[in-house]
């Protein structure tokens, strides 16, 4: 198992991830291939540990893959002789037991919060709590979205703006099919396109780009007459269910 780090530099500190910010030119951590199939491999190995073949049609096989791996290695009991205790409790039992006691007042004290507090209490603040975290996970995952390849997007949510970007190959003095972009648009306010491969004794001045053939479809042309050409392109629009 390895961070991204392993695989890019565009990465926050301690190797993680972070987000890119068009203004100030930071490019966001790319999602490697690499990266993704070591993570892949990761689970899909845990899996087959314990688990006979992976089933693309079950999403809870690791869940299974580590219930099998603790009925092999059950929990051996514990001594718990320095909580006066004495006897030796399983983890079943212990839970029995706690279980047993929900709603007696557990002094907090030693903790510095100093009241008394059920354990339900004090599950109902737990709760709330991940509540909150898990909503600031969700609104920090909606801001953006995006897919960093040669052939790529990266949606605004909070607008609807939507950037895409990639190239083809346009053959001498003629024109391609219209752009397959990797996700379909509204509307596409503006799309251009240059070439990465000149020729100075061309008599057509290496021209080429590319132009729009209705609201959301652009075809890439070239105009040079002595060789085929490989395009960048780059459209900007509104991405589908969003209003002007």
């Amino acid at each position: 198992m390895q961070r991204i780090s392993s695989w890019t530099e565009l990465v926050a500190a301690f190797g993680l991830f972070r987000y890119g910010t068009a203004a100030g030119g930071v490019p966001p951590t790319p999602v490697k291939a690499e990266w993704l199939n070591m993570v892949q491999e990761e689970l899909a190995n845990f899996i087959l540990a314990y688990l006979p073949e992976l089933d693309a049609n079950d999403n809870t096989q690791l869940l299974k893959a580590i219930q099998a791996f603790g009925a092999l290695y059950p929990l051996k009991a514990t001594t718990l002789a320095g909580y006066n205790i004495g006897d030796a409790y399983t983890k079943n039992q212990t839970d029995f037991l706690l279980s047993g006691k929900a709603n007696w007042g557990i002094t907090l004290a030693a903790y510095g919060i100093g009241d008394a507090y059920t354990q339900t209490a004090v599950n109902t603040l737990l709760a709330a709590k991940q509540t909150q975290i898990d909503n600031l996970q969700t609104n920090k995952q909606e801001k953006n979205t995006a897919l960093m390849a040669a052939n790529g997007w990266r949606l605004d949510k909070a607008t609807g703006l939507l950037e895409q970007w990639g190239n083809g190959y346009c053959a001498p003095d003629t024109t391609t099919v219209p752009i397959a972009f990797p996700t379909p648009f509204a509307e596409v306010y503006n799309c251009f396109g240059n070439k990465i491969n000149t020729s100075s004794v061309d008599a057509d001045g290496n021209a080429a780009g590319a132009f729009a053939t209705d609201a959301t479809r652009y075809q890439l042309f070239n105009d040079t007459n002595l060789m085929g050409v490989t395009i960048h392109w780059r459209a900007i629009g509104r991405a589908p269910g969003y209003e002007p």
